[in-house]
């Protein structure tokens, strides 16, 4: 980022050229952004997202009482410290998600667990897990399996670059509309409906919470080890903010983390075939690593 940002004073007269009172974000003020976002997160954004970008960022120029992208650019070359280039990252990266996204992985999971009866406790890494809701459904999951299997033990790491959404997941609390994504034994046995509050916000039950661990994690230049090599890991719908080169090497850091014979979960709108990185397709996005 130092790099990038550092590049911003060969570009003095272009900021000086932006108007500073305007509110739209031109061109420019994208392609700038854009850069920046690519260079921290590895996400390429089209200029189709232009006024998507705007809107996120504009909450970013309130919060900073600024009225402009380009002093905007200039607080970001100011952040030595790196605190609002995560709030910058934070408010492009915000996606939609639901409990039980795409419920075919979830069933292929739960057999696949049946079927390999692991002796040990079972890991399984939710990457990229935005809210918290992909995670916690893999807990739930898991709950069941405890319930037919009674030696049955698991953890789930849940890892994302946006702190803020995080710091929501971990106290498990969602909007009550939450509810019309979770399978109804679900709701009776790890939703805490008696916690519903005057705002109708629900949460997910402490037996559930127990299971989970969060942590900040940056898929391109934070390849972190956790000491774990997992069973499962969870990469979907993310692959498509990436380039392919991006995408190969965010796939094979998390997959040098995961045992062999492991699956790998991508989106159901995704593909991992034209990549040369050891893993054998088994199910609809599903893929086994065979080989190291």
């Amino acid at each position: 980022m130092d790099e990038y940002i550092s590049s911003a004073n060969a570009q003095e007269k272009v900021h000086t050229d932006w108007q500073a009172s305007s509110a739209n974000l031109t061109v420019q003020e994208f392609n700038y952004f854009a850069e920046l976002i690519f260079q921290h997160a590895g996400i390429k954004l089209g200029i189709e997202k232009r006024k998507m970008l705007e809107i996120r960022l504009s909450k970013r120029l309130r919060a900073l009482n600024l009225t402009s992208f380009s002093d905007y650019l200039c607080a970001l070359k100011r952040d030595m410290g790196g605190r609002e280039l995560i709030e910058f990252t934070n408010a492009v990266t915000t996606n939609k998600t639901e409990f039980f996204r795409e419920e075919y992985h979830f069933d292929f999971l739960h057999e696949d667990i049946l079927a390999k009866r692991h002796p040990e406790s079972v890991f399984i890494w939710s990457a990229a897990c935005a809210s918290g809701e992909e995670p916690y459904s893999i807990a739930m999951l898991c709950e069941e399996i405890k319930r037919e299997r009674a030696n049955f033990d698991y953890r789930v790491l849940a890892t994302d670059v946006d702190t803020q959404r995080l710091a929501m997941s971990e106290s498990g609390v969602y909007a009550k509309d939450k509810l019309e994504e979770i399978p109804q034994k679900y709701i009776d046995r790890y939703v805490s409906r008696h916690r519903f509050d005057a705002a109708g916000d629900i949460q997910v039950s402490e037996a559930i919470r127990h299971y989970v661990k969060f942590r900040q994690h940056n898929l391109i230049h934070y390849p972190e080890k956790f000491g774990i090599q997992f069973h499962y890991i969870f990469l979907r719908n993310v692959l498509f903010y990436f380039d392919r080169q991006t995408s190969e090497k965010v796939v094979r850091a998390l997959l040098s983390q995961l045992q062999m014979g492991g699956l790998f979960f991508v989106g159901l709108t995704e593909t991992l075939q034209y990549m040369d990185v050891g893993l054998k397709q088994v199910g609809s996005s599903v893929y086994q690593k065979v080989r190291g």
